[in-house]
């Protein structure tokens, strides 16, 4: 009877590590805490599927936003700042992850942005991050977000852009985003380059995605 109960108790604990392996909103349903203690190494790849993006809120619109892709559009960083398309315009590739506060997988992924932001000179790539959860209930810039951003970046040593939510970014990302984080490269004058990567990622796998988009650049540098 004790094996049986025992057995019982592996088998359980099996299928609880699959069910939070496997669920994207399973797996980071609660924030970590902000310390630098508990966020993993940025060379670690952990199985992470990443998390569903189910805001407590829907993101709302102040007016209307005529953006239907990232070759012209206008956000604030975390100071208020305007920042535009043009900033596009100082790299060949652009790393923007769109992420949340909330999400452990998304906090740990900022060390390893910080790292590929480290690595590489601007001139070639440039790493920008939008905060998905950035507003609050009445779909104005929440201050508290900004805050916890800080604290992010402080613990996490992301000293990279951060953009909040716009009517723009809105429009031509966030208003379909069901996942993050949600990792996306765009070239210099806006437009996509290779394939989106979802869920939490290593430098290694960030890396290797990142060379694979210069690849694709040189080529089509080669035709034109």
């Amino acid at each position: 009877m004790k094996t049986l109960v025992r057995l019982a108790v592996v088998l359980l604990a099996l299928a609880l590590l699959a069910w939070a392996m496997l669920s994207p909103s399973a797996a980071c349903d609660i924030t970590l805490p902000v310390s630098s203690e508990n966020i993993p190494p940025a060379s670690v790849s952990v199985p992470n599927p990443g998390c569903t993006n189910n805001l407590p809120y829907p993101l709302q619109m102040s007016g209307e936003s005529t953006a239907t892709d990232f070759t012209r559009w206008e956000a604030t960083d975390l100071d208020g700042a305007t920042v535009t398309q043009e900033i596009l315009k100082g790299s060949r590739l652009t790393v923007v992850s769109a992420w949340s506060s909330w999400c452990g997988t998304c906090i740990r992924d900022l060390k390893a942005l910080q790292k590929i932001y480290e690595v590489y000179s601007r001139e070639d790539l440039n790493v920008i991050g939008i905060v998905a959860s950035g507003q609050d209930r009445e779909g104005k810039i929440s201050q508290e977000e900004i805050a916890i951003v800080r604290q992010l970046q402080e613990r996490t040593g992301a000293e990279f852009l951060q953009l909040m939510p716009s009517d723009d970014l809105i429009a031509i990302k966030l208003k379909d985003l069901g996942q993050v984080p949600e990792f996306f490269l765009l070239d210099a004058q806006g437009k996509s380059v290779g394939e989106s990567l979802l869920g939490g990622q290593s430098v290694s796998q960030l890396t290797d995605w990142i060379e694979s988009a210069f690849d694709i650049l040189e080529q089509e540098e080669s035709i034109s």
